[in-house]
C-alpha cells in the first residue's frame, strides 16, 4: 500500500487512509462526516 500511496501521490492525487480500528468506533459515522465535511469544504474553498 505504502508504494501505491507514493505513485497516486506522484500522478497529483492526495491519499486520505482510514485504519480498520478507526471505522470499527462507535463514532466512526460521525468522523467520518466530520471528516467529508471539511474535505467538501476545502474543496470549494480552494475551486472558488
Amino acid at each position: 500500500m505504502a508504494a501505491e500511496d507514493r505513485r497516486l501521490s506522484l500522478m497529483g492525487y492526495d491519499i486520505y487512509r482510514f485504519g480498520g480500528h478507526e471505522l470499527a468506533r462507535p463514532d466512526a459515522s460521525a468522523m467520518l462526516h466530520t471528516f467529508f465535511g471539511e474535505l467538501l469544504s476545502r474543496h470549494k474553498r480552494l475551486g472558488a
